[in-house]
């Protein structure tokens, strides 16, 4: 979370100090240009941070595939893990110990995910 955190304040910082910086050369004000770089520093700061934690590139795929509209990375194991929980219970049936409500509680969350996820239908279907 704290990742997270430090990629967005990271843009925020740096937007931040771009208008103040133009607002800094429209009115000549000194204190508006220190304020500028200062948040430019935050920024500079938080992308060092990212970038030596090993994060900015796993963070920058993230950021881009969000608004490229495709499902995070994990997205596609869940539904995967999903299907095969479902499965080994499915075999479980008619043995004794077999829980019919455990299978109700996969299929309702296979539901809710193709639900949140429609686009995983396509894989599904074969129509990537």
């Amino acid at each position: 979370m704290l990742v997270r955190a430090v990629f967005l304040a990271r843009y925020i910082c740096l937007f931040t100090a771009f208008v103040l910086g133009l607002s800094a050369l429209h009115h000549g004000s000194a204190y508006e240009a220190l304020k500028a770089l200062v948040l430019l520093a935050v920024a500079i700061g938080g992308h060092a941070w990212l970038k030596r934690r090993g994060r900015l590139a796993e963070c920058d795929q993230a950021f881009e595939s969000m608004f490229a509209g495709e499902a995070p990375a994990g997205d596609e194991d869940g539904l995967d893990s999903l299907l095969q929980r479902r499965e080994a219970l499915e075999e479980k049936r008619g043995s004794p110990g077999f829980d019919p409500w455990e299978v109700q509680a996969v299929r309702r969350e296979i539901s809710d995910y193709l639900r949140q996820h429609p686009e995983s239908t396509r894989d599904l279907d074969g129509r990537r």
